[in-house]
């Protein structure tokens, strides 16, 4: 039984800033002993997790492949669980026992199907994953119904999943035409991120460094809010520049970035300036501070986010990248 590898551990309150959702996280917390099993215990790639196909309207979750970091030799005994928020499993689906690639500590595995489970009763679930049947990565979601299906025209009841794609984000490192690398920051919008009565918006970034702004998205908007699931998207940023300047605005390059201090990016609604999200970092002696959870080590292990995202130039390679997460409200 799952529940012999979890105990029931501290309730955690974050305050989303968007509609002020709160969102009750139970911790599931493996024993110390079995974390010390090997030198690094497996990991599922955290963009991955986050990709998973969760529906717009149904509550129904897909579970498809899974990027293993650190990942055993010989066959894969991997699954996957759902628990609602009291640890009850309410679905339980298994992986394949080969990996479709493998490669170094990197592998990419297959969920068999049917994986899916749909939820209808609005509250917080708890997606973990299993590896030799030790929870080794985990992530909350929390389901919002939206409509009750009184409608007789539209009697369908309708839900929508929220949760850390509002707070995560990461930085990552793209190739530009000169020497330089290109940060660009990979984030998450959804319905979730828009104002009430409409189904789409735009977004801008503002990067401030010790309370200075320093660069920003291009005036005219960037990240693209759609009503339903939450999307992924990436923007670069650009020096500070009017909206008539927009098509000539110089880049915020990596040496850029890379100057000491505290920062803080925000991302605004550009129809009405309202503040969707507010990430906090450091850069100390001309390196980006890693996140405290991307550090090997990390206790509870179930919640060690790599510091690894899929690269989307194509292939199997991953790639180095810098998480970035919104702790303003605790």
């Amino acid at each position: 039984m799952l529940r012999t590898f979890f105990y029931l551990g501290v309730i955690h309150m974050r305050l989303f800033r968007t509609g002020r959702v709160v969102l009750a996280v139970i911790l599931l917390v493996s024993p110390v002993t079995q974390l010390l099993a090997q030198k690094y215990s497996p990991a599922i790639d955290y963009e991955s997790v986050m990709s998973t196909y969760f529906d717009a309207e149904s509550g129904l979750i897909v579970f498809k492949e899974a990027t293993v970091i650190f990942a055993p030799d010989g066959k894969f005994n991997g699954q996957v669980v759902v628990l609602d928020s009291k640890n009850k499993i309410l679905g339980k689906f298994d992986f394949y026992k080969d990996y479709k690639y493998k490669r170094g500590v990197y592998a990419k595995a297959y969920a068999k199907p049917p994986a899916e489970i749909t939820l209808t009763r609005p509250g917080v679930y708890t997606i973990v994953y299993l590896v030799d049947g030790k929870p080794v990565t985990r992530m909350p979601v929390r389901l919002v119904q939206t409509s009750a299906g009184s409608d007789p025209f539209k009697p369908q009841k309708k839900y929508q999943f929220d949760g850390y794609w509002r707070t995560f984000a990461y930085i990552a490192m793209h190739n530009s035409s000169g020497n330089d690398m290109l940060p660009k920051v990979h984030y998450w919008l959804g319905g979730k991120d828009l104002p009430a009565g409409k189904r789409r918006d735009t977004t801008i970034m503002t990067l401030f460094r010790n309370g200075k702004l320093v660069a920003h998205g291009k005036r005219r908007g960037s990240g693209t809010i759609q009503s339903g699931y939450f999307r992924p998207q990436r923007s670069s940023l650009f020096f500070p520049h009017t909206k008539k300047e927009s098509s000539n605005a110089r880049l915020f390059m990596l040496k850029d970035w890379l100057v000491d201090g505290k920062y803080e990016l925000r991302m605004n609604r550009l129809s009405d300036k309202v503040l969707l999200r507010s990430y906090d970092f450091k850069v100390v002696n001309g390196k980006f501070e890693p996140h405290p959870r991307s550090r090997l080590g990390y206790q509870p292990q179930t919640d060690y986010i790599a510091p690894r995202a899929q690269n989307k130039a194509g292939g199997f390679a991953t790639e180095e990248v810098i998480w970035i997460e919104d702790r303003k409200i605790e």
